[in-house]
């Protein structure tokens, strides 16, 4: 397939504005990019307005693509399923597009405010679709007695939340790969779900940890009800309590992992010993203990 000069023209200047934002970026560096002259670029388009304009029309024409794709993708899935396909699925696209996800932050956030304005009703616009698609899809939720009694569009907001803040930690930290994805969700989902079971499964997060759950409501034998796992240090299984029976907040949690309270403390003591910092202050022990492996 041949590139033509003013698409050439834009894929570079997708690049630069998404580094640099619309102010940062010349029409020098870009024609340099590109390998033409200042003055081939106004054979194009007027001028670097004109040109971050249409760099936005075709990263608007992707995002509209890849919501119709959705949408119909999980027409005939269930309602869990329909929301969890989207998170992810929005998730990977923009994280596969970086530069189309560093672009709509610069559009959005820190494009000159007449520019911004022009913008900001036609991305109003494109968003409708998606957004009356996804309170339809809660409400029927709420319905069915599947999502908790809620407002739908505040849900929809910390949906999109979730979403959006896991995309932008992906970016910044490599470690953060797709299958946290599915961790994620899964903290959203139990915190919109209707409590009416607990489960008797096992649930998996990166790195291989399983947790496994009671089977019984957690209210069922009174606060001392627990669920069990293991140490990540010593291997041994130990329990740990439920402290809040709605979301299954867990006592002990160091990110994804588990630890007891003896090698818990015992990491303390050694990472207070390394690093000068008191016992609150120290979440550097995943490194020591790496390093003495």
């Amino acid at each position: 397939m041949i590139i033509t000069t003013k698409d050439k023209i834009k894929q570079v200047a997708l690049s630069i504005f998404a580094q640099r934002g619309y102010e940062g970026a010349t029409m020098n560096e870009i024609a340099e990019g590109v390998g033409i002259n200042k003055a081939s670029i106004y054979n194009h388009f007027k001028g670097k307005e004109d040109l971050y304009l249409a760099v936005y029309e075709d990263v608007a024409r992707a995002y509209d693509k890849q919501i119709k794709r959705m949408l119909k993708d999980s027409e005939n899935m269930e309602i869990h399923d329909k929301l969890q396909y989207m998170f992810k699925e929005y998730i990977l696209f923009y994280y596969q597009n970086l530069q189309n996800s560093l672009f709509w932050t610069q559009t959005l956030i820190l494009t000159p405010p007449e520019i911004r304005k022009k913008l900001y009703a036609d991305i109003l616009k494109r968003e409708e679709p998606f957004q009356k698609r996804m309170l339809e899809i809660l409400e029927e939720g709420m319905r069915q007695g599947i999502i908790r009694r809620d407002i739908p569009s505040k849900v929809l907001l910390s949906y999109r939340a979730m979403r959006d803040g896991l995309l932008l930690w992906m970016r910044i930290v490599p470690e953060l790969t797709g299958e946290w994805i599915q961790v994620f969700w899964k903290d959203f989902w139990l915190g919109i779900k209707e409590r009416n079971d607990y489960g008797d499964g096992r649930e998996e997060a990166p790195g291989g940890l399983n947790l496994k759950w009671n089977v019984e409501h957690p209210l069922a034998k009174g606060v001392g009800n627990e669920y069990t796992t293991l140490c990540l240090i010593c291997k041994q299984e130990f329990a740990i309590p439920f402290t809040d029976y709605r979301y299954k907040d867990i006592k002990y949690n160091r990110g994804v992992h588990h630890v007891c309270d003896d090698c818990g403390k015992m990491v303390q003591e050694e990472c207070q010993k390394a690093t000068g910092l008191s016992a609150g202050l120290v979440d550097v022990w995943e490194k020591i203990m790496s390093q003495k492996k």
